[in-house]
């Protein structure tokens, strides 16, 4: 078994078995690579992500923050942290 290889319109996804090294590039040749221990992280990053905007009620974020957390230097953004 080698790589497992998925591309996308602006990106390549590829994982190499050998290695345990997961690689995301970008259309401008532009990448990143990650070891096993950084590419599970990222893994459960997007599942915890992705089970966030799932479950989230349908209340509008102004609902749901603060006056105070609502400004924010870029209003398309969320600060995560």
């Amino acid at each position: 078994m080698g790589k497992i290889t998925k591309q996308l319109k602006y990106a390549t996804f590829e994982y190499n078995e050998q290695t345990k090294e997961f690689c995301v590039q970008d259309a401008n040749g532009n990448q990143v690579m990650l070891n096993k221990i950084y590419s599970f992280a990222f893994t459960r990053f997007v599942i915890r992500m992705a089970q966030r905007n799932w479950f989230r009620s349908n209340k509008s974020i102004k609902e749901i923050l603060t006056e105070e957390e609502l400004e924010i230097e870029d209003p398309n953004q969320l600060n995560l942290f």
